[in-house]
C-alpha cells in the first residue's frame, strides 16, 4: 500500500513539473529569457569588462613600480695591464706581470666569473601629466562601454518583442484561415449538392473547390513560418528546441500614452544611450589629445635602489643604497611628436562630427517612428470598419446568390475579402506593438 502511494505521488510531482515546464511564456518572461540568454549581449558586457579593466590598468601606472634583477656571467681569464709609476728601487716599469705584490690589480687577472644583484623602486613625479590624462581618457570610455551595453539591450528587446508579436500574428491568422477552411468545405458540400439537384453548373462546384485549394495553401505556409517563427525564438530566448513553445498572449497589447512628435523627441536626446555614449567619447578624445602633447614635456621620476656585487677571490660588496632623481626629456619629440598632436586633433574633430551625427540620425528616427506608430493606430481603426464592411457585403452576396442574383465567382469573391480584412485586422494589431516598441526604443525609454 505504502508503494503505491509513494509511486502515485511521485507520478504527482512528475506531472506538476511537465505542466510548469510547459507554461506558456508571459511577454515579460520571454524578454527576460532574451536579455538573460543573449550571447550579443554577453559579448557587449564583456566590452565593459574590457574597458574597467584598463581604467584600472590607467590607474596603476600612478603607483611606485618596483623591479628586482640578478645577473651571473662567466668569464675568460682577462688580460689586466695598469699604467703605474716606476718605483723608487729603479728597475723601470714592468707590465705588472711579474712579482704578484708590485702590483694589486693583478689580482683581477685570476678573476673568472661574476654576480650582481639589484631591486630599483622608481615613482613617477611628472611625466606631462600623461598618466593623469591617460586614467581620465579610461574612466569616460569606460562609462561610454555602460551606456554602449544599454544600446545593445534596448536593441534586443526591441528584436524580441517583434519576433514574438510576428509569431502571435502568424497564431491567430492560423486560427482564422483554418475557420475559413471549415467553411470552405461546407460551401463545397452545398455546391455539389446542388449541382446534383441541377441548381448550380459543374464549373460552380469546381471554383469552391479551388477556393477550398487556394486557402489549404495559405494554411500550410502559415503552418511553415510558425514552425520557422518558434524556432528562431526558441534559439533568441536561449530555449531547447526539442521541446514545444508555447506563448501567453494575455496582456500583449495594452492602450500607450501617445504625445507629440516634438515631446518624443526632447525625450531621446535626453535619455538615449547612444547621445551619452557620443559625448563621454567626445570627452575622451580630448584626454587623449592632452596625452599627445604630454610627449613634449620632460618626465621626472625619484629614484631608489639597493644592490650587491660579488666578484669570486676579488671582492663582495653589499649594502649598495642608492637614490636620486631622473630627469628625461627627448628633443627630437619636439618635431616627430606634432604629427601625433595633429592626429588626435584630427580625430578629436572627427569624433565631434560623428556625435552631431548621431542627434541628427535620432530625430530622425523618432520623427519616423512616431509617424510608423500613429500610422499603425489608424490602420486598426480602419481594419476594423473594414471587417463591418465585408461582413455585411458578404451577407448581402450570399443572399443575391441563394436568390440567383448573384455570380457564383462575385460570392466566392466576397467570401475571401472578408477573410483577408479579418487577416488585415490581426496583422495591423500586430504591427501597431511593434511600432510602439520601436518608438520606445527610438526615445530610449524601453524597458
Amino acid at each position: 500500500m505504502k508503494r503505491e502511494k509513494y509511486i502515485i505521488l511521485l507520478f504527482t510531482i512528475s506531472s506538476y513539473l511537465v505542466c510548469a515546464q510547459d507554461k506558456p511564456l508571459t511577454m515579460k518572461e520571454a524578454l527576460g529569457l532574451a536579455v538573460k540568454n543573449s550571447k550579443e549581449l554577453k559579448a557587449s558586457k564583456a566590452n565593459v569588462e574590457i574597458a574597467q579593466a584598463k581604467l584600472a590598468q590607467a590607474k596603476d601606472q600612478a603607483l611606485p613600480t618596483l623591479k628586482a634583477s640578478g645577473m651571473y656571467m662567466r668569464l675568460n681569464k682577462p688580460t689586466v695591464s695598469v699604467a703605474h709609476e716606476p718605483s723608487s728601487g729603479g728597475g723601470g716599469g714592468g707590465s705588472g706581470s711579474g712579482n704578484g705584490g708590485s702590483n694589486p690589480m693583478a689580482i683581477f687577472s685570476q678573476m673568472n666569473s661574476a654576480a650582481i644583484s639589484m631591486v630599483q623602486l622608481t615613482e613617477p613625479i611628472f611625466s606631462g601629466f600623461k598618466i593623469r590624462n591617460n586614467r581620465i581618457m579610461q574612466g569616460y570610455l569606460a562609462e561610454a562601454a555602460q551606456y554602449d551595453n544599454t544600446t545593445t539591450r534596448s536593441k534586443i528587446i526591441t528584436n524580441t518583442a517583434k519576433a514574438l508579436y510576428q509569431y502571435y500574428e502568424l497564431l491567430e491568422t492560423k486560427k482564422m484561415v483554418e475557420q475559413n477552411v471549415a467553411q470552405a468545405r461546407q460551401l463545397v458540400v452545398e455546391f455539389t449538392n446542388k449541382e446534383k439537384q441541377g441548381v448550380l453548373a459543374q464549373n460552380d462546384v469546381l471554383k469552391a473547390e479551388l477556393q477550398l485549394n487556394n486557402i489549404l495553401l495559405t494554411l500550410t505556409d502559415v503552418n511553415n513560418n510558425i514552425k520557422v517563427a518558434e524556432y528562431n525564438i526558441q534559439i533568441l530566448l536561449g530555449l531547447p528546441t526539442d521541446k514545444p513553445f508555447a506563448l501567453d498572449t494575455m496582456g500583449m497589447f495594452q492602450n500607450s500614452v501617445f504625445g507629440t512628435a516634438e515631446d518624443f523627441e526632447k525625450t531621446a536626446l535626453d535619455k538615449r544611450s547612444e547621445v551619452k555614449s557620443a559625448f563621454l567619447h567626445l570627452k575622451a578624445s580630448d584626454a587623449a589629445l592632452k596625452i599627445a602633447k604630454a610627449d613634449n614635456y620632460p618626465s621626472l621620476a625619484l629614484m631608489g635602489g639597493y644592490a650587491n656585487l660579488f666578484l669570486p677571490g676579488v671582492a663582495n660588496v653589499t649594502n649598495i643604497f642608492n637614490g636620486g632623481l631622473s630627469l628625461n626629456y627627448n628633443f627630437t619629440n619636439l618635431i616627430y611628436n606634432r604629427h601625433h598632436v595633429q592626429e588626435s586633433k584630427a580625430q578629436q574633430l572627427q569624433i565631434q562630427a560623428s556625435s552631431e551625427m548621431v542627434a541628427d540620425q535620432i530625430k530622425i528616427e523618432v520623427h519616423r517612428k512616431y509617424f510608423d506608430y500613429q500610422n499603425s493606430l489608424e490602420k486598426i481603426a480602419l481594419t476594423k470598419k473594414s471587417i463591418a464592411q465585408a461582413e455585411e457585403n458578404y451577407s448581402i452576396s450570399k443572399n443575391k446568390f441563394n436568390n440567383g442574383l448573384m455570380l457564383t465567382s462575385d460570392y466566392l469573391n466576397a467570401y475571401v475579402l472578408l477573410l483577408q480584412t479579418q487577416i488585415n485586422y490581426i496583422s495591423a494589431k500586430s504591427e501597431s506593438m511593434i511600432a510602439w516598441y520601436e518608438l520606445q526604443q527610438a526615445t530610449g525609454t524601453i524597458e
